[in-house]
């Protein structure tokens, strides 16, 4: 977990060209996980961008699941009455990915949007959140995370990719259809790479890669029951760092 940052604007929708305004390839909205805010995801958006997305980086709180699913789905409805017809994804890291997958689950997300990318998300809850005064809910076994998990975790017709590297502390697996993109190379901890993610390359390669549909991985479609808070973690019984 990232400590807690700033209030929830966001930045405009931009587009490359004005063609691309017109008709751009998908729109794009980027959640970003809790404190770090919208400016380390710019070099991301402007790399979507320039592949022909329209593309808008979120800067939400990061420490209450249900407002910034709230958050979420506002911006959503907005790109889809910008970009009528157009699909819409949800590039997403952190608590982000977990407010996002409220919001798929709980708020009819998962029936408006085409790919929901997950970066480094602690989908069965992070230790590292347990008895904080902000984003406790997403201490594993919570009220909110266990039912947030109970039943289908990858409902709809959205396509789910996780992207991770070798020691994420936890490894972002959901039962259902998923797309678990083969973990890069470790910087040197899981923490690291973690808090670095919005700015590594190789993520910003993956992330191309899922929303244009390739599975550069492991196409996953686990049984209800198939993963749990301990099982997530990584590797189980093993220390960070």
């Amino acid at each position: 977990m990232l400590a807690v940052a700033a209030a929830a604007v966001a930045t405009p929708l931009a587009e490359p060209t004005a063609h691309a305004a017109e008709t751009p390839r998908g729109v794009v909205l980027v959640v970003p996980g809790q404190s770090i805010g919208a400016l380390p995801y710019q070099p991301l958006a402007a790399a979507l961008r320039a592949d022909g997305y329209a593309t808008r980086v979120l800067d939400l709180r990061g420490f209450d699941m249900v407002a910034d699913a709230d958050a979420v789905a506002t911006a959503v409805d907005a790109a889809r009455a910008d970009h009528p017809g157009v699909p819409v994804a949800l590039v997403t890291h952190s608590v982000g990915a977990v407010s996002s997958r409220y919001y798929l689950r709980e708020l009819g997300g998962a029936d408006r949007i085409a790919t929901y990318v997950a970066i480094g998300a602690p989908q069965y809850g992070s230790p590292g959140a347990c008895g904080q005064p902000v984003g406790a809910e997403v201490c594993p076994g919570t009220e909110f995370m266990t039912a947030l998990n109970t039943g289908d975790d990858t409902p709809g017709r959205t396509a789910y990719y996780s992207i991770r590297s070798e020691r994420e502390w936890t490894d972002g697996r959901l039962d259902g259809g998923q797309c678990r993109i083969t973990p890069f190379a470790s910087l040197g901890n899981g923490g690291l790479d973690h808090t670095l993610e919005p700015v590594i390359p190789v993520v910003e390669s993956q992330v191309r890669g899922a929303l244009a549909g390739v599975c550069d991985g492991v196409s996953a479609d686990d049984p209800e029951g198939a993963v749990d808070e301990q099982s997530s973690l990584w590797p189980a019984g093993v220390p960070f760092g």
